[in-house]
């Protein structure tokens, strides 16, 4: 519905290009009008009903699909036909490209479909440092052998000044307590400011001594 400014360039892609249709994405109410008996709805990163684009899908569709590397909370997605939630694996991007060497044979899918998923891959492990498994790179090695550029997965992935000097300013007013590293994001001027702090967070785990860290940032009203 309000795609956030990393996802932005990666939909740029596939806007406006004669390989893909206009009506590839669809907000809420598109979706909701598109529904019938023959329908599947794929939910991918996330195993929480709560936290999909369209609650209401998940109660009108009779065939769901669940892809997702989070450990299960309370809260599931009851109803799914196939529930593939695996904790080991690095990001739902891994999880897409093992399902896809499964459907046939030397399947092949497009370059910019393939710089996609390994710049989801290349976020979730932060440059294959956290949680990147020989199955990671199993995957990462079919995607270069379907096209994936790493050094246009890098300039997709690029942040703009404001994002850049939020995460120093972060760092930088970061309080440690004990192990523990925190510190407030500022959000003015940030269109994604959760996703700013949680890149900063990942930023304070690289300071010697640092076992966890917590950062703050407010946004619509709300602390995150």
């Amino acid at each position: 519905n309000d795609p956030s400014t990393s996802i932005r360039p990666l939909m740029a892609g596939y806007i406006n290009n004669p390989d893909y249709e206009p009506s590839m994405f669809i907000d809420r109410n598109q979706a909701m009008e598109l529904v019938d008996d023959n329908t599947v709805v794929v939910v991918v990163d996330t195993n929480k009903p709560s936290y999909t684009e369209c609650e209401e899908l998940l109660y009108i569709t009779k065939t769901i699909v669940v892809l997702d590397h989070h450990r299960r909370g309370n809260e599931v997605i009851q109803n799914a036909v196939l529930s593939y939630v695996e904790p080991y694996a690095s990001s739902a991007c891994e999880m897409v490209a093992e399902i896809l060497q499964y459907i046939c044979d030397n399947i092949r899918i497009k370059s910019i479909e393939a710089d996609t998923l390994y710049a989801g891959i290349v976020i979730d492990t932060n440059n294959f440092t956290n949680k990147a498994g020989a199955r990671t790179f199993e995957a990462a090695a079919f995607l270069r052998r379907n096209g994936a550029d790493i050094v246009r997965v890098r300039k997709l992935l690029r942040g703009d000044m404001n994002e850049y000097k939020a995460k120093a300013e972060t760092v930088r007013h970061a309080e440690v307590y004990k192990h523990y590293a925190l510190s407030v994001c500022p959000s003015s001027g940030l269109q994604s400011p959760t996703i700013v702090g949680a890149q900063a967070a990942n930023e304070l785990l690289n300071i010697t001594g640092i076992k966890a860290s917590i950062v703050f940032t407010y946004y619509n009203d709300t602390i995150y």
